[in-house]
């Protein structure tokens, strides 16, 4: 925790250097839209070790290193590669990287055994409840998944790295599942009430301007510390085009569109509409029981299969599954439909 430029972001780097050296590997999620987790590619152990970009489904990446669209990550992935990123820049929007990027977090609830641990890095904590949020009912919903991957991570071999402005910006069900605070400079805001006790061990005046390479730390036991580490030398610098530095060329499709509450209804996105589609089309399900499979009305299916049929004769594609690079966006259905009642 601490003001931008306190060096919270190089901190959770050369803690991830550690995970490295000692075999493990890395995930690194929630950079800023300049892209500065990119700059893991520049690293000494982007030389040695596999790296996976992952990206968006209407997103194109080409470069030395191998890519991988988020739809068509396996826990295999994560097994055979060292250091896996996605990267905000990877992403048509941060919507869209929002919503995609909890089909990650929900492969990493398969893995129920491990040989190494994955460090997650977040960044901005709150980034982790956002993208909760996108794809849940609530924002009770939203807050109880980020609890629950931070309290379960453990049992998934995963070690999370959160960084955040400020301490309370994290909201206090979370917190206390946390092992470590590392505390960087604090600006004139300062400690928060719970942790003023800390001036009784620390100058107030350094902990409102401490160095960059200098933190504070607190365990749940109650132990303290004071810390200091080196930059790692290939962190982003501000300003700094990072794409263009570590040789990567990024393409976007069209921005996707998400289906959106309105009152009591909710609209049908291009991410649902793809999955009716093959649902219909590849496992040969009746509307009805696509319905009951999506908790939708037999009439929504209907009108979604008819969307993309209609689609197809007008304009040769259908632009709801082609901007997920659907593998059926010109594949019209043959079949005989006929409305369902209501």
């Amino acid at each position: 925790m601490g003001v931008r430029g306190s060096g919270k972001s190089s901190l959770l780097e050369y803690v991830g250097e550690g995970y490295l050296a000692a075999g493990h590997k890395i995930l690194d999620l929630f950079g800023s839209r300049d892209g500065e987790n990119l700059a893991w590619l520049r690293s000494p152990y982007a030389k040695d070790k596999k790296t996976l970009l992952i990206h968006g489904d209407n997103v194109s990446v080409s470069g030395s290193f191998d890519a991988k669209n988020i739809s068509k990550l396996s826990l295999s992935d994560f097994e055979n590669y060292d250091i896996a990123i996605s990267s905000s820049p990877l992403y048509s929007s941060p919507d869209d990287e929002f919503f995609q990027v909890n089909k990650l977090i929900d492969i990493l609830y398969q893995r129920l055994s491990w040989k190494t641990l994955i460090y997650m890095i977040v960044r901005e904590s709150a980034n982790l409840y956002y993208s909760r949020l996108r794809v849940s009912r609530n924002q009770l919903d939203a807050k109880a998944g980020a609890v629950y991957l931070i309290r379960e991570a453990r049992h998934m071999g995963v070690a999370l790295g959160l960084d955040t402005l400020k301490y309370t910006s994290v909201d206090i069900d979370i917190r206390t599942v946390v092992d470590y605070f590392c505390f960087k400079s604090q600006g004139v805001l300062g400690l928060p009430d719970d942790k003023v006790w800390l001036y009784g061990y620390f100058n107030p005046a350094v902990v409102r301007n401490m160095p960059p390479q200098y933190f504070l730390m607190v365990t749940t036991q109650g132990a303290l510390g004071l810390g200091t580490f080196p930059c790692p030398p290939w962190h982003k610098q501000e300003r700094e085009n990072i794409l263009k530095s570590v040789g990567l060329r990024v393409e976007h499709g069209d921005r996707i569109e998400y289906g959106k509450s309105r009152g009591a209804y909710r609209t049908v996105g291009d991410q649902e509409h793809t999955n009716i589609i093959n649902n219909y089309l590849d496992e040969d399900l009746s509307m009805g029981k696509i319905a009951k499979k999506l908790n939708r009305s037999a009439a929504t299916i209907y009108t979604q299969i008819h969307v993309h049929n209609e689609s197809i004769e007008k304009q040769g594609f259908c632009a709801e599954c082609r901007r997920l690079n659907g593998k059926h966006e010109a594949e019209r259905s043959a079949k005989l439909i006929r409305r369902p009642k209501s």
